[in-house]
């Protein structure tokens, strides 16, 4: 590492050492065997309680894990988006660490019509129709809606990514050309118009998710913000997940050169900005329900907030999403500290799965106590290994550097 790190200190980058970087190292071995063990083990608890007793727990854990890593995958591949609409150049070296979550939405589309087996157990509004709201909350019109949400986020996602993928894989392949590079990428035009459709989508389609698959499980509840509250936490986690990919990249793919402290330093910023964009949604929400007078929103949010078993998770979202992240982050020095920043990053996942957990299952649950245990991590695990699979694979498929972009060159010769 310390070699590439001269080699870049040159007046001259070694392009030919970038393009034998960008090839990357094939992650194997227990990186592979323990996200696919996590998946299995995930599987299988699932399987055993939606087949037994604690069939609730089981369907609203899946629930709380599709909603959150979909959103995050989302937000990730969405920071590469912005990176291309914005033809920003600093963070070219680590957009393609950001798309790694892409393959996972196609999968999110098919998990998703797993809910369909345990939808009479899930959304209330089946056996329950409420009749002013009987044209949008009815099964086929349902599945068919968010069926088409999912499919088409998940396909100008693949769009975007494999435009961008195209032009560096062939460059690579090649092993030539390599003081000769295109002054413009030729899909730029065509990857700059899907980051532009996936952009629409991310916002538009993630909030019908939201509707429909969180706030529908209250039927009588309505709030206009909530889903900008939760594609902007998506991008809130997408942020995270990037962070942590980066220190992964750095100790184990050979990109410790192409990540520097200005690329955690802009990360750490972007951070914090949504760190408080997330929790204004989420208090501009209950001002929306006190200036309007509106009372009958107001036992979604009490239902959550006052009383066991409920209270003391809020207060720990609370504290975990917002208030320590927000405290931490005033901090330049801090945020130009991988090590910190992932800590602080898995910190904020961690809190924020707890914040879908706490949107979706009192909803569903009716007990005094919290459904929250070995199920529930098991479910989790599950899911976050099919997430690190499809990562992995992603990784090990293709140029880990975007070398066909101009802009990567250009931003490698800013920040070194």
């Amino acid at each position: 590492m310390k070699a590439a790190q001269r080699r870049f200190a040159m007046s001259e980058i070694d392009r030919k050492a970038v393009f034998r970087d960008a090839q990357g190292r094939p992650a194997g071995g227990w990186i592979l065997w323990l996200p696919a063990a996590c998946v299995a083990v995930g599987a299988a608890a699932f399987l055993y309680g939606a087949g037994g007793a604690m069939h609730q727990r089981a369907w609203q854990a899946f629930l709380v894990n599709l909603m959150f890593w979909t959103g995050l995958s989302c937000g990730a591949v969405m920071f590469s988006a912005v990176l291309i609409i914005t033809k920003a150049d600093w963070g070219r070296s680590i957009k393609r660490l950001a798309e790694a979550p892409v393959f996972f939405l196609p999968l999110a589309f098919v998990l998703f019509w797993v809910l369909w087996i345990g939808k009479d157990g899930l959304f209330p509004w089946i056996h329950e129709p409420v009749p002013e709201k009987q044209a949008w909350l009815n099964t086929p019109f349902f599945f068919l809606r968010e069926g088409a949400a999912l499919l088409l986020l998940a396909l100008s996602a693949v769009g975007m990514v494999f435009t961008g993928v195209r032009g560096d894989a062939q460059l690579v392949g090649r092993k030539q050309g390599v003081l000769d590079l295109p002054e413009k990428a030729p899909q730029a035009r065509a990857q700059t118009i899907l980051a532009n459709i996936y952009g629409i989508f991310f916002g538009v389609l993630l909030t019908i998710v939201a509707f429909d698959l969180i706030m529908s499980l209250t039927p009588h509840y309505y709030s206009t913000l909530f889903g900008a509250y939760y594609f902007v936490g998506s991008f809130f986690t997408g942020i995270a997940a990037v962070i942590i990919v980066c220190f992964y990249a750095k100790r184990r793919l050979g990109l410790g050169p192409y990540i520097r402290p200005l690329h955690l330093h802009n990360l750490g910023k972007l951070l914090l900005g949504f760190c408080l964009i997330t929790a204004d949604f989420f208090y501009v929400q209950f001002f929306i329900t006190w200036y309007g007078n509106l009372p009958e929103e107001t036992h979604f949010v009490l239902q959550r907030v006052r009383g066991l078993p409920w209270e003391p998770l809020a207060w720990t979202v609370l504290i975990v999403c917002f208030a320590v992240p927000f405290v931490i982050l005033l901090s330049r020095r801090i945020k130009m500290k991988h090590g910190f920043m992932v800590a602080l990053s898995l910190l904020i996942l961690v809190g924020m799965w707890l914040e879908r957990f706490l949107l979706i299952a009192p909803s569903l649950w009716k007990e005094n106590s919290l459904p929250l245990g070995i199920m529930e991590l098991l479910i989790s695990a599950g899911f976050f290994g099919l997430v690190a699979l499809c990562m992995l694979i992603f990784l090990n498929s293709f140029p880990l550097l975007p070398v066909s972009d101009p802009l990567f060159w250009k931003g490698l010769e800013r920040v070194q």
